[in-house]
């Protein structure tokens, strides 16, 4: 009854196998086409969203002499930032620039009167004559808005006399 091996019912079965792997092939072609564009354009458009919203970074360390009532206030990373300030409860000048990493600046506690109540008399800014506060580093990125990168709470009433 079998005339020819390769033909069942009349096709030939090295035909069939022969479109069935072509045509999947380039089915798999097609969808992996699709995918990478539908992938490329979402990446494509978080990446524009990601340049208006640059957040500034770098870091700030603070040490605060409660004995001598002296703050000292360095920038210990720049990060992307180019432009650095402290701010917060700083008598006469509520913005204090930073100029780079490495740089520190000293901030003395002050009494009722504004008089400096620290001895070594080489603070360039004096804290409020509030006995409490806060004190902030903030970053920008050529002018833009600031990020605080970090900020610490300070209590002169325990300053030692």
């Amino acid at each position: 009854m079998h005339s020819n091996a390769s033909t069942q019912n009349g096709r030939s079965s090295d035909t069939e196998r022969a479109v069935s792997p072509v045509i999947g092939v380039v089915l798999m072609v097609a969808v992996t086409v699709v995918l990478s564009a539908v992938i490329a354009g979402f990446v494509m458009e978080m990446g524009d969203g990601m340049e208006d919203s640059l957040e500034a970074t770098g870091a700030a360390s603070f040490d605060f002499d409660a004995d001598d009532g002296v703050m000292t206030v360095s920038l210990v990373s720049e990060g992307n930032a180019d432009e650095w300030e402290i701010v917060g409860d700083v008598e006469d000048s509520p913005v204090t620039e930073i100029n780079g990493a490495g740089e520190a600046v000293t901030l003395a506690c002050s009494d009722d009167t504004g008089n400096d109540d620290s001895t070594d008399g080489e603070s360039n800014e004096e804290l409020t004559a509030a006995e409490t506060g806060t004190i902030s580093v903030t970053a920008s990125i050529d002018g833009g808005s600031s990020t605080v990168i970090g900020d610490t709470e300070y209590d002169c009433s325990d300053v030692a006399d």
